[in-house]
């Protein structure tokens, strides 16, 4: 039970940090390097939090959002990744992947926000030219809607691999994803390197 609550508390934190990532302030609070040892130290495993963030920063930090493209979702891959290996029990490794995988996919759910937070662009602009401004009420409704959806989908996806735990031995793939998982601070910083270079390049 005392795990379940926690879950519930990262989730709900896990969507209030991740309104930085656009709705409010921008300070960097969104990023998985932040949220990954903050729900770690939460959680009783901070320093594999630290490590699932900082890794998981380091994969992430290369997707620029362009145009239409929605990228991963660095905050919930994080939460996901912490609460896998503090609430399911999985090896830090499966749970890195499973909050890679986690990260990917709300993709879509964030994409479908964004596309119902346009379609109400007609009624604010018809409300503006009425006098009616109502743009706090607005503001507000789409902050609420993007945290409630954040934790959500944070504490349903850990729950699932918690009861996925539970009717499969996952323990099986551990050998597989302890191998890639070694390899993930090589591929990081690899990727790092060679976008720190590209920036130089153009600067010279």
């Amino acid at each position: 039970m005392i795990l379940i609550f926690k879950a519930l508390i990262s989730s709900s934190l896990a969507g209030l940090l991740e309104l930085d990532t656009v709705q409010a302030g921008q300070f960097l609070l969104s990023r998985p390097a932040l949220v990954g040892p903050l729900l770690g130290a939460l959680n009783g495993c901070v320093l594999e939090g630290a490590r699932l963030g900082i890794l998981i920063e380091l994969i992430y930090i290369d997707f620029i959002p362009v145009g239409g493209v929605v990228p991963p979702n660095g905050a919930v891959a994080a939460a996901v990744g912490v609460l896998a290996h503090s609430w399911a029990g999985l090896v830090p490794a499966l749970a890195f992947f499973t909050g890679l995988f986690a990260g990917g996919l709300y993709s879509f759910v964030e994409y479908r926000l964004r596309s119902s937070r346009s379609r109400c662009n007609n009624v604010i602009e018809a409300e503006v030219k009425a006098g009616r401004e109502r743009l706090n009420y607005w503001v507000a409704g789409a902050m609420l809607g993007e945290s409630a959806a954040v934790s959500l989908y944070v504490f349903l996806f850990s729950g699932m691999v918690f009861l996925t735990g539970r009717f499969f031995r996952l323990e099986a793939l551990t050998p597989a994803m302890n191998l890639a998982y070694s390899l993930m601070p090589w591929l990081g910083l690899s990727g790092l390197y060679f976008r720190f270079r590209a920036q130089m390049y153009k600067r010279s």
